[in-house]
């Protein structure tokens, strides 16, 4: 499914670092081998891509399996896979720059949170985590700005949780930048 700003849910608000949202599963006891069954679902949609390379879906879910299991190499290259076919797909773009920021690729993640601010203006929590990004490269002037702009837009969308703590950031940013 391509990606546009009109479905824009299933971009969750999360902390300062996204963090990568897993479906409920529908069996009534939890398996007993979580990796076990995190292996058998990267199976069948290995099977699924290989059917149809052109599965987004399927790519996003084994780049998510591949994240759950510390398999950042698989995990990247499947966002990346995504992102070559619909240059316009917020969330890998998302899922992508939060895994480079866990891996210290701060340039790599600031590029990615830019292309999700891109396709999705108004989207408070990529602003703040591309504040991260940039505080990191030593853009503290880069960070504050998005650090305002995420701010705002919390403001605006009434909340007044991740308005508070962003608020906080920013002041934090500005101190440390004197």
């Amino acid at each position: 499914m391509p990606m546009n700003k009109y479905n824009l849910s299933t971009l969750g608000i999360c902390a300062i670092v996204a963090t990568i949202l897993w479906p409920l599963s529908a069996v009534a006891t939890p398996d007993p081998n979580p990796a076990s069954a995190e292996h058998q679902s990267l199976t069948s949609l290995d099977t699924a891509i290989h059917q149809n390379p052109r599965d987004l879906d399927a790519y996003l879910q084994r780049g998510r399996s591949n994240a759950k299991l510390g398999r950042t190499v698989p995990a990247l290259a499947d966002f990346t896979a995504i992102v070559r076919l619909d240059p316009n797909h917020a969330i890998a773009y998302n899922e992508r720059a939060t895994l480079k920021l866990n891996l210290k690729d701060y340039w790599g993640a600031y590029q990615d949170y830019s292309q999700v601010v891109r396709i999705l203006p108004d989207r408070a929590i990529v602003y703040n985590n591309r504040a991260a990004a940039r505080h990191q490269l030593g853009d503290c002037k880069g960070a504050i700005a998005d650090l305002r702009i995420a701010a705002e837009l919390f403001r605006l969308q009434g909340d007044s949780s991740n308005y508070q703590l962003t608020l906080a950031n920013l002041k934090h940013f500005q101190r440390s930048q004197r």
